[in-house]
């Protein structure tokens, strides 16, 4: 059970000294995921803020948030300090960094705002990247469940389940079940090296500090492929690229990538980013019909017909499973 506003005012208020007897004003963020609340905490009196979080033990990456955190500060990865906390009641204050996020950017020039934005965020997220599971840090975190072909194909049945069988005709989720492309998938992409990955590099979760991109929600952090990172925020549903816009921070990527591995071929990469983005563009249609149907959250609807356009589209591409085009052709009966 989440602590109601006055209890968590009074806990603000007996745990950060110099604001006891402030003026302060909460007000509920409504961003959050799972077993997680947000309060906005401002200091009429100093004109400041923190972010409050208050977190249940209904998932095992809210309990790893601070620790990943801290990690991350270490390593000097853009990302919240946390500014005081309460581990046995896991309450956390943490530095806000505003209300503007990537998809906040939108209808901005591209040339002159949100073009450098998005390569600011693909620069942080990089950071993570570069730590290479062959050589973890001795100060490492406990992670959440490394990328595997078990987790692979986790999320590919719970795109079938969640999404082909509610919202497409009758028949075609039993035919993915035993589709051996897709099991390919889950087998080749677990084959490969691992780095650290953010796991839901969307562009909600990329804070705009003056100009610069700071990480947020990365308390799944885990070993898996880069490029899902990189499909993530690319193929975004809750955003749009042109095409050119899109292909300009593929290149960006790879220019980043090819610093530190001048072998990495492009033909190559673009092949695994396609695998990458049906498997993530997959796990989000999953997402959109789970929270929909059976937590009640009806907005996510509203994100299926891209996300399904979008895994359509790169299915029909070099790289894509072509079962997944025939049978997105149907279209969700939302």
């Amino acid at each position: 059970m989440l602590l109601d506003l006055s209890e968590l005012e009074k806990r603000t208020r007996a745990q950060l000294s110099d604001w006891r007897e402030a003026s302060l004003e909460f007000a509920v963020i409504e961003k959050g995921g799972s077993g997680r609340m947000f309060v906005r905490v401002r200091n009429l009196d100093e004109g400041s803020s923190v972010i409050a979080m208050h977190y249940s033990d209904e998932r095992s990456d809210n309990l790893r948030f601070a620790d990943v955190t801290d990690f991350l500060n270490r390593k000097g990865v853009p990302s919240p300090r946390i500014i005081d906390r309460q581990i046995s009641e896991n309450i956390l204050w943490v530095e806000d960094l505003g209300e503007k996020d990537l998809t906040d950017l939108a209808g901005s020039s591209w040339s002159s705002v949100r073009g450098g934005a998005y390569e600011s965020a693909l620069r942080a997220v990089y950071q993570l990247h570069q730590i290479r599971e062959d050589q973890p840090p001795a100060d490492l975190p406990e992670l959440e469940i490394a990328f595997d072909e078990s987790l692979y194909r986790w999320e590919q049945e719970y795109f079938i389940h969640q999404f082909v069988e509610r919202f497409l005709p009758a028949g075609l989720a039993e035919e993915l079940l035993n589709d051996a492309s897709l099991k390919e998938l889950s087998r080749s992409l677990s084959a490969l090296p691992r780095a650290l990955l953010h796991r839901d590099f969307q562009s909600t979760n990329v804070m705009m500090v003056d100009g610069n991109a700071f990480l947020i929600d990365y308390q799944g952090l885990r070993w898996g492929l880069p490029e899902y990172d990189l499909a993530s925020l690319v193929y975004d549903p809750y955003t749009t690229f042109s095409e050119t816009e899109r292909e300009h921070l593929i290149r960006y990527y790879f220019s980043l990538r090819t610093k530190d591995d001048p072998t990495l071929d492009f033909h190559d990469f673009s092949q695994q980013l396609a695998r990458c983005a049906t498997q993530r563009l997959m796990q989000a249609l999953g997402a959109y019909g789970f929270l929909s149907e059976v937590k009640g959250k009806r907005e996510f609807l509203q994100h299926i017909p891209t996300a399904q356009a979008r895994l359509k589209s790169i299915s029909r591409s070099e790289g894509g499973l072509a079962v997944l085009a025939e049978i997105l052709d149907h279209k969700a009966e939302i």
